[in-house]
Order: structure tokens, then sequence, then C-alpha cells
């Protein structure tokens, strides 16, 4: 059986921080909602459904040694690690091309201390 992320969810320690990081590096809005005790500030995708999110919680913890999750980088990958260190993250790996025509990816740190990853096709 083959699957995909179906729905992700970031750890945030400063919640309005995390979304405006991501907000910042991705050039986008994020929907902010409640989901009972929980603020999620929702990726969509183009049709408009949430596909992930940046969570706050007790038991949301960042950390940079758990899975990591490689984000589509649509506008190119260049354009969003130009704007990582800007808007508060760290670049872990630079830009690295993949082999068999697969794209590029990289990695960062964002402002809450989470290990993620961007994939680009250019």
């Amino acid at each position: 059986m083959q699957t995909k992320i179906n729905w992700f969810e970031i750890p945030s320690a400063d919640f309005s921080r995390a979304v405006g990081f991501y907000e910042a590096i991705f050039d986008t809005k994020l929907k902010v909602e409640q989901f009972g005790e929980f603020p999620m500030g929702i990726f969509t995708a183009q049709d408009g459904d949430g596909v992930g999110c940046v969570v706050h919680g007790e038991h949301f913890v960042p950390n940079e040694n758990g899975p990591i999750l490689y984000l589509d980088a649509t506008s190119g990958i260049d354009t969003v690690l130009a704007r990582i260190e800007a808007a508060g993250g760290r670049i872990l790996m630079e830009k690295m091309e993949l082999p068999r025509n697969l794209g590029y990816i990289a990695h960062f740190m964002d402002t809450e201390g989470n290990r993620l990853a961007l994939h680009a096709e250019a």
C-alpha cells in the first residue's frame, strides 16, 4: 500500500510568532482557528482544503530530532530560503539537488526549534 501525508501539525512554543514565521517565509496567510483548547494556524491547498497546521498546546513540544516534514516550496526553493533568516529561522542544510530530476531540498529550523525541510522542483 502506498500512502501520502494527509495532515501535519507543527508544534509551537509561541503560537503568534510561529504563525508569523510561516506566513513570512511562504508569503501567505494562515487560517487561524481554535479547536477546543488548541489554536491552529492552518495551511490550505489551492482548493481551500486544510493540509496541516501550526498548533499550540501542552502536548505539542517543538523538537529538532523528530520526523522531518518536507513542505512544498512552490514559489521556488531559493525564494523561500531567502526569507527564512529574516523571519527568525535558521538554514540548517543549504539547497541540494536530488538525483534523477527529483528537484531540490533544504533543511531549516523554524522560530520554535523544529527542524523542517523544503522541496521544490526548481
